[in-house]
């Protein structure tokens, strides 16, 4: 799997009443949304895999619109914009004079340029330089984290073990350094010319540096940029086109989940009654189900739907399932 830079959340919001007109902006109207209850000072929103789009909330609160980085996954897979999908919303979102409250890039090495207890090392022995005093490390089952930048600020940069997380087989490698913005922070980097790994590379080149301590040089700013810094931003600058890992990325993880957790039970068991008594007894389950699985097939069923049988949007007002 190669290295890859992606946004990984976005959140805006616009002063209308009407969701629909929301996921109309997303491209996304046709998809089988799920009326359920809001958040923040929403009374409603509409779901679908990780996008949610809040309403009826409070005086002239408007429409909040929140993608989680499984969200963006399907808006890119699924959205009906044309060409490239993100400037295409990035241009709808401000000719509309909407507002972007959060946007996260991540870059995904999955090829051994980062080392996360080197960065740990380097964090702790005040290598590296940074307009951002606050720093922490958080260490966990879920793996080791190192975040630069207060949780309240407009700029934080998180670098973490994705792999570790994600419960990844032995030796396989993926270190995610997360760039994450608020307000005009989010709205300066949408708006930025460059290609999406130019405009991380400099972003992150102007908050976060590595360095290397010179003895003869007690000015820290002047100190070279670790060469695995050097390495990580000249890679990052080189991936000047954004690529979607598609929505393939999540069955990727219900995959892992039946093959390498569940396996050696599912195997055992079919060598035991043989394949047709496992899949009566698969198909005659009375486990209740679970709804993300059941999202999980939606969407692969809404990818191979032509566009004049995908979802069709109720009128607004009507309740249930979109």
């Amino acid at each position: 799997m190669d290295d890859i830079i992606l946004y990984d959340w976005l959140s805006f919001s616009a002063k209308w009443e009407d969701p629909y007109r929301m996921t109309a902006l997303l491209g996304l109207a046709r998809l089988p949304w799920q009326r359920i209850k809001g958040a923040r000072g929403y009374q409603e929103r509409l779901y679908f895999n990780a996008i949610s789009i809040h309403f009826n909330g409070r005086g002239d609160m408007g429409v909040w619109c929140e993608m989680s980085g499984q969200g963006c996954r399907a808006f890119e897979t699924l959205s009906t914009l044309e060409g490239d999908k993100w400037q295409a919303l990035f241009q709808a979102i401000f000719q509309q004079g909407l507002n972007i409250t959060r946007l996260d890039v991540a870059y995904d090495d999955h090829t051994g340029t980062l080392d996360i207890d080197q960065i740990i090392q380097d964090v702790r022995q005040r290598e590296y330089i940074s307009c951002m005093k606050y720093w922490e490390i958080i260490e966990s089952s879920k793996g080791k984290t190192v975040q630069i930048g207060s949780p309240q600020s407009d700029t934080l940069i998180r670098i973490y073990d994705k792999a570790r997380e994600r419960n990844c087989p032995d030796g396989e490698h993926w270190i995610r350094c997360e760039l994450q913005l608020r307000r005009d922070r989010a709205v300066t980097f949408a708006q930025l010319p460059q290609t999406i790994g130019e405009a991380y590379c400099g972003v992150v080149m102007n908050y976060l540096r590595f360095v290397e301590p010179m003895e003869e040089d007690t000015n820290r700013w002047r100190w070279p940029l670790k060469p695995y810094w050097a390495n990580f931003l000249c890679n990052a600058n080189a991936i000047g086109i954004y690529r979607s890992p598609g929505l393939e990325y999540n069955l990727d993880r219900c995959k892992r989940y039946v093959i390498r957790q569940a396996g050696n039970a599912i195997d055992a068991f079919i060598q035991i009654v043989g394949l047709p008594t496992f899949l009566n007894e698969l198909y005659s389950r009375s486990v209740r189900r679970n709804p993300k699985y059941d999202r999980l097939v939606a969407e692969h069923k809404t990818l191979q739907n032509s566009p004049d049988q995908g979802f069709l949007t109720p009128p607004p007002g009507e309740g249930g399932s979109l």
